[in-house]
């Protein structure tokens, strides 16, 4: 697994969700195809209730576990410290509300092995056609000795 010291992560999501926030993704295939172009990001789509229905391989080089075992399971148990998982759940209730998700910013998860992972973490909600929101979780490694 790749990982990437802190300002080189904070760009790469920044700028996708900045390209988000313009609204350069008017629908699911156009999002996931420009992230297959981004194979070092971990994407993580999930309902409102934290359900998981993407996972890329990068989640699963990541978080250890594989696409099976991570879809249809919630995001918030599989990954989040238990410390986090409240402010998570309230984060996606104001997106569901607002359309509009917290700031980017570096955090630690779980992975699999019960260790923690350092990454950059961007959040997006998305209303395509359909209108139910889908949330989107992009996280990219870091390089703990570049973290400042």
């Amino acid at each position: 697994m790749k990982k990437f010291p802190y300002k080189d992560a904070k760009a790469m999501v920044r700028k996708i969700c900045a390209s988000a926030a313009a609204g350069e993704f008017d629908a699911r295939e156009k999002f996931i195809s420009m992230m297959d172009q981004h194979p070092d990001i971990a994407v993580q789509g999930y309902n409102p209730y934290g359900k998981i229905f993407f996972w890329n391989e990068a989640s699963v080089q990541v978080y250890g576990h594989s696409e099976a075992e991570a879809v249809n399971r919630d995001l918030f148990d599989l990954i989040l410290p238990p410390e986090m998982r409240t402010f998570a759940r309230d984060m996606v209730t104001c997106g569901v509300k607002t359309g509009r998700m917290p700031e980017s910013g570096a955090c630690d998860l779980i992975h699999r092995d019960g260790g923690l992972v350092s990454v950059y973490s961007g959040h997006l909600v998305f209303r395509w056609k359909s209108g139910t929101p889908e949330f989107y979780c992009l996280d990219v490694p870091l390089d703990t000795d570049t973290v400042s």
